[in-house]
């Protein structure tokens, strides 16, 4: 793999969450779980005695998808409570919740539910991973990452990872390679200048020198998929690139013309005209309609 992926999981990662000096942790209407004693269940414990787990999957937390959890809590209370192990000093870490967790601090909760689980840190890291790739909107290079420590690390083959996280074997494969990619790509691919459809085109290339080149005219052009997979097609081929020029709102006379060719062949007819790149779209439903309108234009 082109990227040290150990250094990619703990980029970005928020320092641990303490707040004040407390750590009574209490449950109400159960045992009380302290540092001396837990209890493997569901009970109320104090946030401030809580800390976010190292291994959290997810680096980047959107403040308005917090807000919008938060604000859900807030109307319908938290639905699922979060996944904890008991640490020292009467101290837990999250194993998985922490965007709910991030959420109860927006609304400044004090207590929040949470289920103790025990086990070592292997078996927690575990599950915290397949938790977070199996309920969070992690961005591609997050997923592939999670997928790739639970492989390299803890030993899982693709089918057992897609098993656990309920995804076909080919998609971990195919989310697994993005990280071949050089950091200059995965890292617009991180925050959702490039898709992944852009990714697995810039996979084809074996040369890191031609995936770079492309990638600055995805990112120039603005290119979608299919004009990406074109300049890709002009890249192999060796032949002088020319990128498309931003489509320009058309003026009178082209507006005319796109009218006149939309009657010419009674079809919906969009004109996108660049300063040194143009294009025609010629829209159609269904094979009998493609023959017609081939024929509208002469053509045997």
């Amino acid at each position: 793999m082109a990227v040290n992926r150990k250094l990619r999981l703990g980029r970005g990662l928020d320092g641990l969450i303490t707040h004040g000096t407390s750590t009574h942790c209490e449950e109400s209407d159960r045992s009380v779980p302290n540092k001396q004693e837990t209890v493997e269940g569901i009970c109320e414990l104090a946030m401030d005695c809580i800390v976010s787990n190292m291994q959290q999957a997810r680096k980047n937390f959107e403040a308005m998808a917090i807000r919008e959890l938060a604000n859900s809590i807030q109307r319908d209370g938290l639905l699922q409570p979060i996944i904890v192990r008991p640490m020292a000093e009467g101290r837990f870490s999250i194993v998985a919740g922490e965007r709910r967790f991030r959420a109860m601090q927006l609304l400044r909760a004090e207590k929040i539910f949470a289920k103790i689980i025990h086990g070592d840190e292997r078996d927690c890291a575990i599950i915290s991973l397949i938790e977070n790739l199996q309920r969070e909107s992690l961005n591609p290079v997050e997923e592939a990452t999670g997928f790739v420590q639970l492989a390299e690390e803890y030993g899982f083959t693709q089918e057992q990872i897609a098993q656990r996280v309920g995804k076909a074997r080919a998609t971990i494969a195919n989310s697994m390679r993005l990280l071949n990619l050089e950091e200059e790509i995965l890292s617009p691919l991180e925050i959702g200048k490039i898709t992944v459809g852009h990714a697995k085109i810039l996979l084809g290339f074996d040369d890191p020198s031609l995936r770079i080149r492309l990638l600055e005219k995805i990112l120039d052009g603005d290119l979608n998929i299919r004009q990406t997979e074109r300049q890709a097609s002009i890249l192999k081929s060796g032949k002088p690139v020319v990128m498309p020029s931003t489509p320009r709102e058309l003026s009178e006379s082209l507006m005319k013309i796109e009218k006149q060719i939309a009657q010419q062949l009674a079809a919906n007819v969009s004109l996108q005209h660049g300063s040194t790149y143009g294009k025609i779209i010629i829209e159609y439903k269904g094979e009998q309609e493609l023959l017609r309108i081939i024929q509208s234009m002469g053509i045997e």
